[in-house]
Order: C-alpha cells, then sequence, then structure tokens
C-alpha cells in the first residue's frame, strides 16, 4: 500500500512540475531560474555596459542565436510577430557574432529586436549554451522565469501570455 501511495505522490508531482514548465526544453539550464540575467556583463552599441537594473520593470524575451543557425533564422518572423503584439515587453538578441556581420544580415533579413553582438565570452561563462536557438523569459524583476529552444507558433501563444503578465 504504501508503494501505491508513494507512486501516487509522484505522480502528482510530475503532473504539476509538467503544467508549471510547459516551455523548458533544456533541463541542464533548470538552475538558472529564478536568478537574475547578468544584463550588466553585456556591451551596448557604445560598448559600454548595460545598467544591472536595466531589465527592471518590464517582462523581458532574450533571444540567443548566430546568423548562420538556420533554426534561428527560421524563427525570426515568428518573434518578430511576438514582439509586435506585446509592446509592453523588452525583446533582446545576443549573439557571439560580430557587430559588422549582424549588421550585414539585417541589411537582407528583418529582425526587430535589441541586438547585443560580440558577446561570446558572456555566453560561455554564465550560460554554457551549446544549443541554439534558446530563449529566456524574464520577470519584471529580470530574474529566468523559463528557458525554451527553437519558438514556433505552438509556443507563440503561451508565450504571449507569459509576457503580458
Amino acid at each position: 500500500m504504501k508503494k501505491i501511495v508513494i507512486l501516487f505522490l509522484l505522480a502528482c508531482n510530475s503532473l504539476l512540475i509538467a503544467q508549471s514548465s510547459q516551455l523548458r526544453t533544456f533541463p541542464d539550464m533548470e538552475k538558472k531560474l529564478g536568478t537574475h540575467f547578468p544584463i550588466e556583463d553585456y556591451k551596448d552599441k557604445e560598448g559600454k555596459n548595460f545598467d544591472s537594473d536595466y531589465l527592471k520593470g518590464k517582462n523581458t524575451l532574450i533571444n540567443l542565436w548566430f546568423i548562420n543557425c538556420a533554426p534561428c533564422i527560421k524563427e525570426i518572423p515568428i518573434l518578430n510577430e511576438l514582439k509586435e503584439s506585446v509592446p509592453s515587453a523588452n525583446f533582446i538578441a545576443i549573439t557571439h557574432d560580430p557587430s559588422d556581420k549582424v549588421n550585414n544580415f539585417l541589411l537582407k533579413r528583418n529582425y526587430t529586436f535589441l541586438q547585443i553582438t560580440d558577446a561570446g565570452k558572456q555566453l560561455q561563462s554564465y550560460l554554457m549554451v551549446q544549443r541554439f536557438p534558446m530563449s529566456f523569459i524574464l520577470d519584471k524583476e529580470g530574474n529566468i522565469r523559463e528557458v525554451t529552444g527553437l519558438i514556433n507558433e505552438e509556443k507563440l501563444q503561451i508565450i504571449k501570455k507569459i509576457l503580458e503578465k
């Protein structure tokens, strides 16, 4: 009887976890959930580090990508649509690619996010990113709330609801 109760409790726990983490596709990134995203480690277009409070006050979607990543390029129209539908949120794209290559890429493709380039060192030191694309949804305090991979039409409505809160 004890085994049945324990199995039932484990099953219930698994269901609750699954319901609260619909978007998380990278289990190794779960330790980052609830932690501050270190925007202050990244540089703006003028080469100055962002203020640590830059992300406070708005929900934020941060997309990690690079110009030769086919899945990254595939999701750009969906990301642009998401940005247009939730104007109250921050939308930031971070790449290890140099700014000149990103600027040339953007001449051919419309990607409307704020672009942070030349960020390879930061991506590897804090996140150890090995998969692209990867997106983080941050709460209004700048803490990581969700981690997900490729954003497609199926995830779009879920992410939109999270960002609108």
